[in-house]
């Protein structure tokens, strides 16, 4: 089920390296694991991802699997290895960016194996979220994504609420003469 479009976009940029492309993974799509692991990957995303892409587990409090394409992975890892100032730094690097990966190919209908180990940590279940996030797509279960968007909702609604309690209180502050005319 679509809940969201997708847009994709390619902008070529030629540089030393050749070729690189901005890639624009945008959506929301729902799809279950079947009884063999497998999971459908949309037909968009798997246009832009390609044939063979990179999954990374992020083991947060709100868990998930992202697919790269692999130029789009590589390049940040290059990215992040540019700013790395000695061998120490680029181990911690390559150990962030490389712990929990691996290279994944859909099958004829476009389903990629979520091995036993991969879904635990995870922590996916039967029904599953796919989402663009412009450069990845990120599987997260329902009940993982469902949380995470409420607790999206809450930090929206208290980033609200300081912003109305801060210009409350610069009223109140400028009404008692706190603040000098040079403040605003």
């Amino acid at each position: 089920m679509v809940i969201y479009g997708l847009k994709r976009s390619f902008t070529a940029q030629y540089g030393r390296k050749g070729v690189v492309f901005l890639l624009e993974l945008v959506g929301t799509y729902e799809h279950n694991i079947d009884g063999k692991n497998r999971l459908f990957v949309p037909a968009k995303f798997r246009a832009i991802l390609g044939s063979e892409f990179i999954y990374k587990v992020k083991r947060t409090k709100f868990p998930s699997i992202q697919l790269y394409s692999k130029a789009q992975f590589f390049k940040e890892v290059e990215e992040a290895l540019a700013g790395a100032k000695d061998e120490f730094n680029k181990r911690r690097i390559r150990d962030a960016k490389f712990f929990g990966t691996g290279e994944a190919t859909c099958d004829a209908q476009g389903r990629i194996v979520i091995g036993a180990s991969l879904g635990r940590a995870a922590k996916l279940n039967k029904e599953c979220i796919l989402t663009g996030y412009g450069d990845f797509v990120e599987i997260m279960s329902a009940e993982v994504y469902e949380a995470y968007g409420e607790s999206l909702a809450m930090a929206s609604e208290m980033e609200d609420n300081s912003y109305v309690k801060e210009n409350e209180l610069r009223c109140q502050r400028r009404a008692e003469g706190a603040y000098l005319d040079a403040e605003f």
